[in-house]
């Protein structure tokens, strides 16, 4: 099977694959450094943003910098580093919504614990309580952020805070989860690619045994008799064998092979079964072959089924394969008798030539094929209409 089928259809899906993966670059160094330079500044634009823009002297900006700077990394590597990893791994969906509330209370508890602390040891703050809304006389308290008043009037502010870091995160996050699911994606269209070929394989093995040995037994019979057919069935048998050891060993082959295949194929079935069996191919507008292209052996499968399963009944055995090509439109209906009184043996529908045909449709084909079987009053039928590739 083509390898380079598979490497267009990836990139046609993440064009990203083409480029460095991201996993290869996002080492746990990297990642380190990145995480460090983000908070790095974070903490300068907070520093900035306190001294030049509300004039708050250098050392009380530091310390508030650096206030703003440990509340949001316990809040955000608490949320993101063990929240989600264990809502993820319990199925808890629930989790982070839940515990959003407490994150917020996290970061007033250690915001305020910053003015208690200060306060504790004399570091003087009081110039900055009319900023918060208080007195100058206000006592900083540990346990004035239980107060459920507090917490909402500050969810806002908390929030317009973590927003940035929560933004970045969950964008890395979702490109990372992405790249997972094309990874797996790959990795089992790779796995049906490979039992396509697989199945494919097993065709031509399918093929060769009994179909040979029968071929081979009616050519002796023919040539101990002198006909002048001998010949024809020979070339016959050559271009077959040809047709599957090397024409299609590849994705697509010309329609025009695949005509020719079972042309022949049919001419060797006609010639060992009795002349009234009623063993008919028709093909129509054979002329838009030419440009073509088809999976190689796609209806094999259910050629065999019919001489297999068909040709059962003595008042009216037949196989009837009608094709039909039109532009890029290849209609192929192929119907047989079958045996009523043996159906728990010939039930070609329930077989695993038919489910291996419908993967191959679904992998090959997903949206240009359509497989229509039916089963009624002695007459199997199956009709499949494809969308082909021009050359």
């Amino acid at each position: 099977m083509k390898k380079y089928k598979l490497a267009k259809f990836i990139a046609q899906v993440d064009p990203f694959v083409k480029k460095k993966n991201i996993e290869t670059f996002y080492t746990p160094s990297v990642r380190i450094i990145l995480h460090f330079g983000m908070w790095f500044i974070f903490t300068v634009l907070l520093f900035c943003n306190y001294y030049y823009v509300l004039a708050i002297p250098p050392n009380q900006s530091l310390f508030l910098s650096i206030r703003v700077l440990i509340s949001s990394l316990v809040v955000f590597y608490l949320f993101f580093y063990w929240i989600i990893p264990y809502a993820r791994n319990s199925k808890l969906w629930i989790l982070p919504f839940i515990a959003s509330p407490v994150c917020i209370f996290i970061w007033l508890f250690i915001n305020n614990l910053f003015y208690v602390v200060a306060y504790r040891y004399g570091y003087d703050l009081s110039n900055l309580y009319p900023l918060m809304g208080k007195e100058r006389n206000f006592i900083p308290n540990l346990w004035s952020v239980f107060s459920f008043k507090v917490i909402a009037l500050n969810a806002l502010s908390v929030i317009y805070s973590m927003s940035p870091f929560f933004f970045t995160k969950i964008l890395i996050d979702m490109r990372r989860i992405n790249k997972d699911r094309m990874r797996i994606q790959e990795q089992k269209l790779k796995l049906s690619l490979e039992n396509i070929q697989v199945e494919k394989d097993f065709l031509k093995a399918q093929l060769n045994p009994h179909f040979l040995f029968n071929t081979l037994n009616n050519l002796y019979r023919l040539t101990m008799k002198k006909d002048p057919t001998a010949p024809e069935v020979v070339l016959n048998l050559s271009e077959i064998m040809g047709y599957t050891l090397y024409d299609s060993d590849t994705e697509y082959v010309s329609l025009g092979k695949e005509l020719d295949f079972i042309e022949n194929y049919f001419s060797l079935e006609k010639m060992r079964h009795p002349k009234n069996y009623k063993i008919v191919l028709k093909i129509e507008g054979r002329q838009h072959a030419a440009n073509l292209t088809i999976a190689p052996l796609l209806t094999f499968n259910l050629i065999e089924n019919a001489f297999k399963y068909g040709l059962k009944n003595e008042e009216d055995s037949f196989v009837q394969l009608f094709i039909s090509i039109t532009k890029d439109q290849f209609i192929f209906e192929i119907k047989n008798d079958y045996d009523n009184l043996d159906r728990t043996k010939t039930a070609p529908s329930k077989g695993i030539g038919i489910k291996n045909l419908r993967k191959r449709l679904h992998l090959i084909y997903p949206t240009k094929s359509d497989l229509q079987i039916t089963d009624t009053n002695g007459e199997f039928k199956v009709v499949l209409n494809i969308t082909l590739q021009h050359d």
